[in-house]
């Protein structure tokens, strides 16, 4: 991949900048900026996990705002008319290659609250032992790589990451420090 150039904008077919303006408790008239997706108003991100090992699934993606990649759990924006149960077997597919079994559903979360009106929900996807993936079916703006990850290699997996000058996303790190400390 190979950026171009930078531009601002407020509105594209994808996102949009609002901002609100409201009265605080002091009786203070404020302004609070954000975005929202056009489209969209869900997601889903994925925590797959195979049934016997619990190994885990992280994909390593390259993401264009930060020009390098990420490594993060699959997921996707769910389309007009889909499921979210759907919409995380199709993305799971079409970004790893793997199919499985959903197995828990969390209720709706925000992903930043203070920056983007968006809600996902996280799904647990359990994969049989010998599952083998197929074949991606990745859009053209995607760039990802599978790995399979022991539990207890997760803190070396994530170290050769950001030695290598990834970014490690925020829900795959929350969920090693809860592994780790709760």
């Amino acid at each position: 991949m190979n950026i171009l150039k930078t531009v601002n904008v407020t509105e594209s077919p994808w996102i949009r900048s609002k901002r609100v303006v409201y009265e605080n408790d002091n009786g203070q008239m404020m302004d609070w900026d954000y975005i929202e997706r056009v489209h969209a108003r869900s997601s889903v991100l994925i925590m797959p996990r195979f049934k016997e090992s619990s190994d885990l699934i992280f994909i390593r993606q390259y993401r264009v705002i930060f020009d390098c990649y990420v490594i993060g759990f699959p997921a996707g924006v769910i389309s007009d008319g889909e499921d979210v149960e759907t919409c995380a077997l199709r993305e799971l597919m079409e970004e790893t290659g793997y199919t499985g079994k959903i197995v828990q559903i969390s209720p709706e979360l925000t992903l930043n609250s203070a920056l983007i009106k968006e809600t996902a929900c996280c799904v647990v996807v359990e994969l049989e032992e010998d599952a083998t993936p197929r074949e991606q079916k990745l859009e053209p703006s995607e760039k990802i790589e599978v790995y399979r990850v022991k539990k207890d290699q997760l803190g070396d997996f994530f170290k050769r990451a950001a030695a290598r000058g990834d970014l490690i996303g925020g829900g795959p790190w929350y969920m090693f420090m809860a592994m780790q400390y709760l």
